[in-house]
């Protein structure tokens, strides 16, 4: 006996739709969120879905994922232990994706919102993509932003590569770039690139620039020592799991080409599933 793909796909629509229906307003899942310790905190990112068009082009769409966790604060930390430090792990998530625009992501954000009775939220976490901070400004008003110190530290390296190219030198700078902005944020930055630019060639300096408007488009996003002295997440890490196992494992297997409507039903099984609330979506409260 073989399983058949398209019932398979059939099935998986319906449950999807059933799903829309448990999760709107579910008190079991709403439980769970307000029972768990912790500060409150948002996450959001895009990742590429393989979509097939009503005209049946394949093109490639963004799925915006979001994330509502809540997370205990860790011990104090100094900039130099950031990556060795212990961080408590979630004790809850609720995790959501659907390709849509802002306007629509931020309806869904705010639906999500109130499905778990979320006022504020402590702390929001991003790539540094402008959309994702005018959506957390929208739903939320003025939360604590904090910048992937991952995504920083990424464009600190590619500046590097411009610069000395891949030699010890390049990461050697890169190091003490990172520690820098660890430990001063934005103000040591300044004064690091700034300084740098002095006998630079014009394309360098083109680059360091670039450096600067990034972090300074980012100014308010950058106290990672205070975060860290207070036991507090600085990376986005917990929605870049999402997007490769709640999106990626599922939607972007190799060949797949999904129409948009079914990858979004897809998309809302595959989040009950990743947030752990499968049973309590499931239960007969609504």
């Amino acid at each position: 006996m073989q399983l058949s793909h398209t019932t398979i796909g059939d099935i998986a629509d319906r449950t999807s739709v059933k799903l829309a229906d448990k999760i709107e307003n579910n008190l079991d899942i709403r439980e769970a969120f307000q029972k768990a310790k912790g500060e409150t905190e948002f996450y959001a990112d895009g990742v590429f879905v393989h979509i097939r068009n009503a005209e049946g082009i394949a093109q490639w769409m963004e799925m915006k994922v979001g994330a509502f966790a809540k997370r205990c604060r860790g011990l104090f930390a100094l900039p130099s232990e950031w990556h060795t430090r212990i961080l408590p792990e979630p004790t809850v998530v609720s995790a959501f994706a659907s390709i849509v625009d802002k306007e629509e992501f931020q309806t869904l954000c705010q639906s999500m919102r109130r499905n778990l009775g979320v006022g504020g939220v402590s702390s929001s976490l991003g790539d540094g993509a402008k959309w994702i901070w005018n959506v957390v400004r929208e739903v939320f008003g003025k939360t604590d932003e904090c910048l992937d110190v991952y995504h920083a530290a990424e464009h600190i390296s590619d500046c590097g590569k411009i610069l000395f190219g891949e030699t010890q030198s390049k990461a050697e700078w890169f190091e003490r770039m990172r520690n820098v902005l660890l430990s001063e944020g934005l103000g040591g930055l300044e004064r690091e690139l700034s300084s740098l630019k002095v006998g630079l060639k014009e394309s360098h300096v083109k680059s360091v620039d670039s450096l600067l408007d990034y972090f300074r488009g980012n100014a308010g996003r950058l106290d990672y020592c205070g975060r860290l002295s207070e036991g507090r997440v600085i990376g986005s890490g917990l929605i870049e799991g999402a997007c490769k196992n709640l999106v990626g494992r599922r939607l972007k297997q190799t060949g797949a080409c999904w129409r948009l409507e079914r990858a979004n039903r897809m998309a809302r099984v595959c989040g009950v599933i990743y947030s752990h609330q499968w049973e309590n979506a499931w239960k007969n409260n609504n």
